[in-house]
């Protein structure tokens, strides 16, 4: 064109250019006013007397600008200006030339303005999905899966860390014979959803779960995208999330065998709707079973309320349990109560000592396990909960049943999953563990500084029966705090206590009830006989349940004839 030319970005620097203005490029302009004219008004300017027109006047080469004509169209991208090109006139024949058709000009200017515009857009539309993919990998990168896309062929089109950690590759291009052997497995198969396969190596060999989805699909081209789990690194993660989830459990003082057996079934059963039967000797912490199965469960945010049904006057307990309505009866609230179980709603409800609860009050709880819902004292609107019930008791409740004093059905109902916590004195290693929290505990309380019990007094203490389980043994240590705050406790300083708490002369009597073996055989023999009666069997079941012949039992019941 013989013209000059040059190209602005939006911070009028010169990105690009002709003849002497080259010794410039990449410089910001010093007179920049007429592009940003062009910016403001979004369409092209023209200067046919640059340095006398109004618009140059406030620029500091007014009257003195080396220019003799100026034509800027903006280059526009998604309707933003974002950069200017512009054709200068240096001499004469210059602006002769640009201003001798400027409607051809500006419309050729358009035009190399669009192809800029429309090349600067594909150049950011391919910066971006570069950024883009850079971003899907970092985040591919953090999944704990292994991701790989690969064509019908098994080449890899690409692939996460974790699946180059998985699969023990460092480069895809250069995949072992092993691990293309293994995909090719797993494309060969026709749907793959977390479906188990094998990685054979000569060193090693390990156990993948494998999801397959098509991506793209096109005449004989495809991809498909290919999840692997490594089924060891599940097994950690799911060990270490029951650890975590059993940390309230854990919580519980106690490391014998026993009580660690209570604490694994303790949290299986934590994990299920079902209803929850603890049955134990007083005071040895079913309520504290009962929290921390609430805890370990996915009740966990909601209410966990306790009651106990023996300290409730029969005639207040059913109002407590089920709420009223106003004027349900006299001396009632004038608005009514909710009842324990809406409370508990969504949560779990703890019925401790469930064998002193009422009759006419069990035909009431049994509807509520049956039917999931309740109705208030004096109401007759049915209201629904979903509720958990963890009943406890230390009574034996088979007895009561045969006494009338509790419902056979109840009995069944609660029982879905039977717990049984062990004394302490079938567990003596935990009572080490148990004095030395309540001791922690008990010199926060008393602010002292007891170090512990001497041996002489542990062997007591361990040989001791504790029929009121970890509540006496609690009970006792905070009696002894009571006089004794700084060092050990010797059978020197706190003999006389122990003697006046404890029952010191038994500890050389007690040891364990031991029966003969024919005495235990016929016991044994005698429950068989009286369950199948009682079930409506035949001999050959008692046999059975005893792992014996027919003809072994009956010798062993002629041998017992006078006594069974």
């Amino acid at each position: 064109m013989k013209i000059e030319v040059e190209i602005v970005n939006h911070e009028f620097i010169r990105i690009a250019c002709t003849g002497e203005m080259q010794v410039d490029i990449l410089k910001r302009l010093e007179g920049d006013l007429v592009y940003k004219e062009v910016f403001q008004k979004q369409q092209p300017i023209i200067i046919k007397n640059p340095g006398y027109e109004e618009i140059c006047e406030s620029c500091k080469f007014f009257q003195d600008c080396i220019e003799m004509g100026e034509i800027g169209v903006p280059i526009i991208i998604h309707g933003e200006v974002v950069g200017v090109i512009g054709l200068l006139a240096f001499n004469q024949a210059q602006q002769a030339r640009l201003f001798e058709n400027i409607e051809g000009i500006l419309t050729f200017l358009d035009r190399m303005a669009d192809l800029l515009a429309s090349k600067l857009d594909q150049y950011y539309m391919v910066e971006e999905l570069e950024m883009h993919n850079k971003k899907m990998m970092k985040m591919l990168d953090l999944v704990q899966e292994g991701v790989l896309i690969t064509d019908q062929n098994a080449r890899i089109i690409e692939m996460n860390e974790q699946a180059k950690n998985i699969l023990g590759i460092t480069d895809q291009k250069l995949l072992p014979l092993h691990v293309k052997k293994f995909i090719e497995r797993v494309l060969d198969e026709e749907s793959v959803e977390n479906q188990t396969f094998e990685l054979h190596h000569q060193l090693f060999q390990k156990a993948l779960i494998v999801t397959k989805k098509v991506i793209f699909s096109k005449n004989q081209s495809k991809e498909i995208l290919l999840t692997l789990q490594d089924v060891e690194t599940i097994q950690g993660i799911a060990e270490r999330a029951s650890e975590e989830q059993m940390k309230s459990l854990q919580h519980i003082v106690g490391s014998s065998k026993q009580i660690n057996e209570v604490k694994a079934y303790a949290f299986k059963a934590s994990q299920s709707k079902s209803t929850i039967l603890i049955q134990g000797e007083s005071g040895t912490g079913k309520e504290v079973f009962a929290q921390a199965i609430h805890q370990v469960s996915k009740r966990k945010d909601n209410m966990f309320i306790a009651v106990n049904c023996g300290a409730i006057p029969e005639n207040l307990l059913e109002s407590e349990l089920f709420g009223y309505e106003k004027g349900a009866f006299t001396g009632a609230s004038a608005i009514g109560k909710v009842g324990k179980f809406e409370l508990a709603n969504g949560g779990t409800i703890f019925l401790d000592e469930i064998g002193e609860m009422p009759l006419h009050l069990q035909v009431k709880l049994l509807r509520v396990l049956q039917e999931n819902e309740i109705e208030r004292v004096g109401g007759n609107k049915v209201i629904p909960i979903d509720v958990r019930i963890i009943a406890a008791t230390n009574r034996e409740l088979s007895e009561l049943i045969g006494e009338g004093l509790f419902r056979e059905d109840l009995y069944f109902r609660l029982n879905v999953i039977p717990m049984m916590i062990p004394p302490l004195r079938s567990r003596p290693e935990d009572v080490r563990s148990l004095c030395d929290y309540f001791i922690r505990e008990y010199n926060e309380l008393f602010n002292a500084n007891v170090q512990g019990f001497n041996k002489e007094v542990m062997d007591v203490m361990l040989q001791y029966r504790w029929k009121g389980n970890v509540r006496e043994l609690k009970n006792f240590i905070e009696y002894l705090f009571n006089f004794i705050q700084n060092g050990y406790i010797t059978m020197e300083n706190a003999g006389t206590l122990i003697e006046r708490k404890l029952d010191i002369a038994t500890l050389t009597e007690v040891r364990p009830t031991i029966y003969s073996l024919e005495k235990m055989e016929k016991e044994h023999i005698e429950k068989a006989i009286e369950y199948v009666k009682k079930n409506k069997q035949n001999i050959e079941d008692a046999a059975s349940l005893l792992g014996i012949s027919r003809a072994t039992l009956f010798r062993k019941l002629k041998k017992y004839h006078n006594e069974i």
